[in-house]
């Protein structure tokens, strides 16, 4: 029995990420074989197939320090570290902690799986980063930023330009049967959030964002959309999409019907939801992968050079990748009406293509264990 150690940002209320706690596990039992999965987190997403992933933490601690002890002694007992997929290494503080766990382990190896680098939040990060890659047996990173970052730190590293682990999920939990007619397709998804007053930036770039967007929904018509369908992707009490969400929907100015969706534990009821909207506006970066994986109409709303980093990978189009930092409202209400109105150019990367890429992460990690 292989005991894995699978370290990444789960367990917040994240659907993105709970698709990657997914595929990560599904890729951890099937090609690493293993049976016993421990992920940092205090739960685990209800899926509809169930994976052998159990939760490293506890909810409520009964001693002092309880989960760190709990994450140093699976450190210590697994047989492979595997950071997998949403892990964004860029501060000192994580690159540190990870690099003392695979310090800790007595297993075969630790390999880094779907990931990215940087932008580093501070200094002393980047030194931090060459000592935690150089630990590495194997990376697989899923943006060309994040291949040269290490690259230049590391030149004679393993590493392999992969892809994001999402485009998996559906192999994880339900085959690779996804339903994308467009025939029966109605509403627009909506995907939000803060971002700048999370990591001390300036929040009069959220402010005007908020009103160009807000402004642009209260252009649409019935006779444009039947529904405004705004999902909440992230379900944290504090880092959440429930404020901006409810706060322009109570601005809006509107006869088109309003919905939200609170945050899904199973993130299946989301991807299914997407599937049947006509189009989506994403912010967060995994509304954008959700609306690729279900051949939905995209409006890649970025805000952080991961979102500019995945629309590079799938070749999208530069009339529907709009950067939220500064744009006009003209820009984002047409490329809204071009896929309400069915001109809407699709992405040049094939999802069968992506899926392939994101198996080389697999294929580098069996291919590194072996050695």
């Amino acid at each position: 029995m292989r005991k894995i150690l699978l370290s990444g940002y789960y367990g917040e209320y994240n659907t993105g990420d709970d698709v990657l706690l997914a595929s990560a596990s599904w890729g951890c039992n099937q090609f690493l074989q293993s049976n016993k999965i421990l992920a940092t987190s205090v739960r685990i997403p209800s899926f509809e197939k169930e994976l052998p992933v159990l939760p490293l933490y506890v909810e409520r601690e009964k001693s002092k320090s309880e989960n760190l002890v709990r994450l140093y002694y699976h450190a210590l007992t697994s047989n492979m570290i595997v950071f997998g997929g949403g892990s964004v290494f860029h501060s000192t503080d994580k690159l540190t902690r990870d690099a003392d766990l695979i310090d800790l382990s007595r297993g075969e190896a630790a390999i880094a799986l779907g990931v990215s680098f940087g932008p580093f939040r501070d200094s002393g990060a980047e030194q931090a980063c060459k000592k935690f890659i150089n630990k590495l047996s194997y990376i697989g990173v899923r943006d060309e930023d994040s291949f040269n970052i290490v690259k230049s730190l590391a030149p004679d590293l393993n590493i392999e330009k992969t892809f994001d682990l999402a485009p998996l999920f559906p192999f994880s939990q339900q085959g690779n049967n996804l339903n994308n007619s467009s025939s029966k397709r109605r509403g627009l998804a909506i995907s939000l959030c803060h971002y700048e007053r999370y990591i001390g930036l300036n929040t009069d770039v959220e402010k005007r964002r908020f009103e160009k967007i807000l402004n642009v929904l209260n252009r649409l018509t019935l006779e444009d959309v039947e529904e405004l369908i705004f999902i909440d992707f992230n379900g944290h009490r504090v880092l959440g999409d429930f404020d901006i969400h409810s706060e322009i929907i109570k601005k809006l100015n509107t006869e088109i019907p309003v919905t939200r969706i609170p945050y899904q534990h199973n993130p299946a009821v989301v991807l299914n939801l997407i599937s049947r909207c006509r189009g989506i506006v994403g912010m967060r970066l995994h509304s954008c992968i959700f609306g690729y994986m279900t051949e939905t109409p995209t409006v890649i709303l970025s805000y952080h050079p991961k979102c500019m980093g995945w629309a590079k990978e799938i070749q999208a189009n530069t009339g529907f990748t709009i950067d939220s930092t500064q744009f006009e409202e003209e820009q984002l209400y047409s490329s809204i009406m071009n896929i309400l109105h069915d001109k809407y150019i699709p992405p040049i990367l094939p999802l069968p293509n992506a899926q392939k890429l994101a198996m080389k992460n697999w294929e580098g990690a069996l291919c590194s264990v072996s050695q």
